[in-house]
């Protein structure tokens, strides 16, 4: 039996995946913020991080770390200041703005769960993500390792 490329489930969780961030996207532009933005908010929660630290944590090139600090510093979810131990160094901590920003943010992602996931059991539910999260983990895809 031969199988189709839309039987597959990269086939599916391509498709998914695009419907989902442009969902998420949509949601997100009203605050304006998109989705790459969402795991610099979030880390820079719990501390200010300098912009090298911030790019190996989210794996990107620091070029796009600087892009999207100059983006969230334009709707003040974030400012840049010298490092006290270390002047040479900046670092990046979270205004106020910037973790109301962030509640919205993680307040549209429920949503988008909640569109998307409405015709699931909540143990279809947890099943799902505790599988994605685990494939994730393998191919070491989550903010942070």
């Amino acid at each position: 039996m031969t199988s189709q490329v839309t039987d597959s489930l990269a086939f599916l969780l391509s498709k998914l995946g695009q419907a989902t961030a442009e969902r998420f996207a949509d949601r997100l532009a009203p605050l304006g913020l998109r989705p790459r933005h969402c795991a610099v908010l979030q880390l820079l929660e719990a501390a200010p991080l300098g912009q090298l630290a911030l790019a190996r944590t989210i794996g990107v090139t620091p070029s796009v770390v600087v892009d999207m600090l100059d983006e969230l510093e334009g709707v003040g979810a974030v400012r840049r200041v010298r490092d006290t131990a270390d002047r040479r160094r900046q670092l990046v901590e979270l205004t106020d703005e910037g973790r109301e920003l962030s509640r919205s943010a993680a307040k549209a992602a429920a949503q988008v769960d909640a569109d998307l996931l409405g015709g699931l059991s909540p143990d279809q539910r947890g099943a799902l993500r505790e599988a994605l999260t685990a494939i994730a983990i393998t191919h070491d895809l989550l903010p942070g390792g």
